[in-house]
């Protein structure tokens, strides 16, 4: 087996050992995120749904909450996330592929939703353009995305944990920060444009991550799919890594309760497919 595929298995390998901890960890604490790109899409909604870089399937469930039942297909690069996402929704579908390598035909989906998944997109463009193809006419894409470097206290924690990181990467990990990041901007814009797509409303809000103490905080975040790059599924880093988690956050415990608080900003996006030019 060549160096490379090697390489592959064992990045998947870890986003497989993740998936389970993210689900009841960080993912959880993501829902309000969820919950607030269900409620910007109007009603009824077109479908089918794609969930893209679904996890959990938190998305798509808010969406068959908020919006009533529809064909809802979750897209992810694990399969165990894959598979929750099937059975996060009653009318769900697991698919296993690369957010920048899409299976699917040119206007599949009336709706596309992700929830902080399409910012780890290798190319930010190249990706807009791929979603407005997949869509039909007049379909929605709703996303999120993290603020600024500033904005970020979690971000700043993970970027700390990265830096500290003892053993060398197989690969450069994807940034938290992206053209996003800055919400509204004219990148925004002709990025859209560019893929016939009109930005139909962008908002800003802040997120309080709340853990009950340093070892809740360390579990969670080690539990992401970017962090478990680091490790690609060695048991032995992964205790290397929780351990480094927990000193990352020792500025933010409480020292009179042991709890951990840190506030992020994000964005949503709603962007319409336009007609064809």
């Amino acid at each position: 087996m060549e160096k490379a595929d090697m390489h592959r298995r064992g990045i998947r390998h870890g986003w497989e050992r993740a998936a389970p901890s993210y689900r009841e960890g960080f993912g959880r604490a993501l829902a309000e995120i969820s919950q607030s790109l269900a409620r910007m899409l109007p009603s009824p909604l077109p479908g089918p749904v794609l969930d893209l870089a679904c996890g959990p399937g938190t998305a798509m469930a808010e969406v068959d909450r908020h919006h009533g039942p529809a064909l809802a297909v979750g897209c992810d690069f694990s399969h165990v996330m894959a598979g929750f996402a099937r059975k996060a929704v009653v009318t769900g579908h697991g698919v296993v592929a690369d957010q920048d390598r899409l299976p699917f035909a040119p206007g599949t989906f009336g709706t596309v939703v992700s929830s902080m998944g399409t910012i780890f997109s290798r190319d930010p463009e190249g990706q807009i353009r791929n979603i407005s193809r997949i869509l039909k006419v007049e379909g929605h894409f709703a996303f999120s995305a993290w603020g600024e470097p500033h904005e970020t206290a979690l971000g700043e924690v993970s970027r700390r944990i990265v830096s500290l990181w003892p053993h060398p990467l197989g690969q450069s990990l994807p940034p938290l920060e992206t053209p996003y990041s800055r919400g509204e901007s004219p990148w925004l814009f002709q990025a859209a444009r560019q893929a016939n797509l009109s930005v139909r409303s962008v908002c800003s809000h802040w997120l309080v991550f709340r853990f009950a103490d340093r070892m809740t905080a360390a579990q969670a975040l080690a539990g992401t799919g970017r962090l478990a790059l680091l490790t690609e599924g060695d048991p032995s880093r992964e205790r290397e890594l929780l351990d480094l988690a927990m000193e990352a956050f020792r500025p933010h415990e409480d020292p009179r309760t042991g709890r951990v608080e840190l506030s992020n900003r994000y964005h949503l996006f709603h962007l319409v497919r336009t007609v064809l030019r």
